[in-house]
């Protein structure tokens, strides 16, 4: 028969039985203990599994957009198919004043949420985003996300690790510190080998 795909309920029951602890404290913290994997695991790698691609538009006047849903880090922007280029928000914010409404050039961090451009948009603009996002949380409403579909070691492993600290296990805390260690080096392998492919020119037959 084969496996059952993780889910946030299975992995809690495995942190359960790894652990050898069913106690009502232990079990409580393992939500926050998934949730400090998760982040854990989203510092550790940026891989194209997160990579996301947004074709949106820019509206006329309007200088400050928001950015998408759980935005981690922008890859590039590209306005009338035009690449717009990151600057500091005090030159993006001089050039909004200095310039007329026309293309943007330019884009800034206005704030963590949303982006501001210069100069303010003339009218409608096509919009593409190319960003890597934070994977959508685990919790008892959203059962799988891409690290249990795609990563479930490193969930499992980066999840036991953190309970080992928060059962203050050193001998075990060691132990799945390798296993983690493994599997992100994994993962950042595998990784590796897509972008090589993603970038790769077949010679002329």
């Amino acid at each position: 028969m084969a496996a059952e795909a993780m889910t946030y309920d299975s992995l809690v029951e495995d942190v359960i039985k790894y652990s050898e602890r069913d106690d009502e404290n232990f079990v409580n913290q393992i939500p926050r203990l998934i949730m400090m994997a998760e982040q854990a695991i989203a510092a550790e790698i940026k891989t194209l599994m997160q990579l996301n691609v947004v074709n949106t538009t820019v509206l006329a006047n309007n200088a400050v957009i928001q950015k998408p849903a759980r935005w981690r880090k922008t890859t590039s922007m590209k306005i009338n198919g035009q690449p717009v280029m990151l600057k500091s928000m005090d030159y993006v914010s001089m050039y909004q004043s200095e310039s007329d409404p026309g293309v943007p050039l330019y884009y800034g961090d206005y704030d963590y949420d949303h982006w501001a451009l210069a100069p303010v948009p003339a009218t409608t603009y096509p919009l593409q985003i190319i960003y890597y996002s934070r994977i959508q949380p685990l919790d008892i409403t959203n059962q799988e996300n891409l690290l249990t579909r795609e990563a479930p070691q490193a969930l499992l492993f980066g999840t036991l690790l953190q309970a080992q600290g928060y059962l203050k296990n050193q001998e075990k805390l060691m132990v799945w510190k390798s296993f983690y260690t493994d599997a992100i080096a994994a993962l950042k392998t595998e990784d590796q080998k897509r972008m090589i492919d993603r970038n790769s020119v077949r010679p002329e037959q």
